[in-house]
């Protein structure tokens, strides 16, 4: 665990902001296949930083309001408390509403945008293990790892072994990014890598989280937390995309391309 490198960089933020510049990076990259110009991409990319952050922060203190006494300190943002979810979800209705004035069709930046944002994901949890968040419950197992005194994991359950679920979801991510690019080539309708994200990611947050601790307040019926019932949401939602996209149901050229005809801004 190194929460802090080189004697003043909090590790979390850097993998965070190296997540963000490669995301555009691809992101840019990508667009150029719609013909969208990169100050288009970059424009979205930095709406998508926005709300998430928002998101990320809304969504943790709606789900834990006994914790923000007084209330302001829900705005302590630097004090930690994020769910990651709340990102996903308010940086889609933000890229919708974004794409609508720019009259490109949601599907096509959703697809353009998937395989960033999962390459983030894999990026910002080695920055969650850096630093010690979001860790698992105690194991015998070989892959349990004892964080040093003074991490959350060890404040809370002592010198044990814990699931190191940080690097399970990044291990997730990873693949998932590799098999988003991957399966591009196979079938390109429109929305297929976006619906495939959310599939992908939805089964593999629902995985992991069975080694994640949550507080009691955050599990729900069946001993899922809160979060796992979201992943099965996503697991449908991108499930239906694909069937609906497959079928030629949500319009658009059979193979998804979509080329940019008039300026946009």
């Amino acid at each position: 665990m190194f929460p802090v490198i080189f004697g003043f960089i909090k590790s979390y933020g850097l993998l965070l902001a190296v997540s963000f510049i490669l995301g555009m990076w691809l992101s840019v990259r990508r667009g150029k296949r719609y013909n969208l110009p990169a100050d288009t991409i970059v424009d979205l990319v930095f709406g998508v930083l926005v709300s998430s952050i928002v998101g990320v922060r809304l969504f943790y203190v709606l789900t834990h309001l006994g914790e923000f006494h007084p209330w302001y300190r829900a705005f302590y943002i630097w004090d930690g408390g994020l769910t990651l979810y709340g990102g996903i979800a308010l940086s889609i209705v933000t890229v919708w509403w974004m794409t609508r004035q720019r009259e490109i069709p949601f599907l096509v930046m959703a697809d353009i945008f998937s395989p960033g944002v999962i390459l983030g994901i894999a990026i910002t949890r080695l920055g969650c293990f850096m630093a010690g968040c979001c860790y698992g419950q105690p194991t015998a197992g070989a892959c349990g790892v004892i964080f040093p005194a003074g991490a959350p994991a060890t404040r809370f359950y002592g010198a044990v072994a814990v699931h190191p679920s940080q690097l399970y979801g990044s291990a997730g991510g990873w693949l998932i990014f590799g098999l988003l690019l991957l399966m591009e080539k196979w079938s390109r309708f429109r929305g297929a890598t976006f619906g495939r994200f959310l599939a992908l990611y939805g089964m593999s947050r629902f995985i992991v989280d069975f080694s994640r601790y949550y507080e009691p307040t955050q599990v729900m019926m069946f001993g899922w937390s809160n979060n796992q019932w979201i992943s099965v949401g996503l697991m449908f939602i991108g499930t239906l995309l694909l069937v609906l996209g497959a079928s030629g149901k949500l319009g658009g050229k059979p193979d998804g391309e979509w080329q940019l005809e008039k300026s946009h801004g």
